[in-house]
């Protein structure tokens, strides 16, 4: 089981004894990370994407799909751009309910920008200032460690396995599902307040080298397997 939220999910349903489940946290390549970034191979900017460099950038990773919330995203950018002139959003990813968030942007004058489908997503993980997950359920939610790797301060859904990774105000700030005022405001606070963003950051960034490094994973399969 890639969490505990998972294991939990598999006993409830009697797939098996408990006994026959073991849980093996999920990981990311930090080493791969690590090098692009010193290598510094990376395409995307924000004058590539139309994003102004004084611009505050809001974004999520994820399936444009009920799951991870897009309605809740795009409705919370509303409130937000209210409040932040300068506020640009992207979703990098796609899905079945693209058009109707595109649809609400276009109504709602939100400056948005969608992906689709992309290989290269820390490249425009890179260009957020704030990172939101807002998934209504979540088996682990990996994208959580892409977040940390590129230092992005983090509001996630406290939803199954996303309190084992997010520390409500350490690394992170957890919020009830479907609620976009309390997450545009989460963004305003996060927006406002520096010192928290940079401690939100800094240790998040330490909580991904510590736990969710996919050597680690790695390692604890073979034990498993051994």
């Amino acid at each position: 089981c890639i969490s505990e939220a998972e294991k939990r999910s598999a006993l409830s349903k009697r797939i098996c004894g408990e006994g026959k489940l073991q849980v093996i946290l999920n990981g990311v390549d930090v080493e791969k990370y690590e090098h692009r970034k010193i290598s510094g191979v990376n395409t995307v900017n924000r004058e590539a994407c139309g994003i102004s460099e004084d611009a505050f950038v809001i974004g999520m990773v994820g399936r444009i799909s009920e799951q991870k919330a897009p309605d809740i995203f795009i409705r919370a950018a509303k409130e937000i751009q209210d409040n932040i002139p300068n506020a640009y959003f992207i979703i990098v990813g796609d899905g079945p309910d693209r058009k109707k968030v595109e649809e609400y942007a276009r109504e709602n004058d939100i400056s948005l920008f969608i992906t689709g489908w992309v290989e290269n997503t820390s490249d425009y993980i890179d260009l957020f200032d704030v990172a939101l997950l807002l998934s209504r359920w979540e088996g682990f939610g990996l994208v959580l460690p892409e977040y940390m790797l590129s230092g992005k301060p983090i509001i996630a859904t406290r939803v199954d396995a996303i309190p084992e990774i997010i520390l409500d105000g350490e690394n992170g700030i957890l919020i009830e599902p479907d609620d976009e005022v309390i997450a545009s405001e989460t963004v305003l606070k996060l927006y406002r307040n520096k010192i928290l963003k940079l401690k939100l950051s800094h240790n998040g960034v330490i909580t991904v080298h510590e736990k969710f490094d996919v050597k680690r994973t790695v390692r604890d399969t073979e034990n498993l397997l051994d």
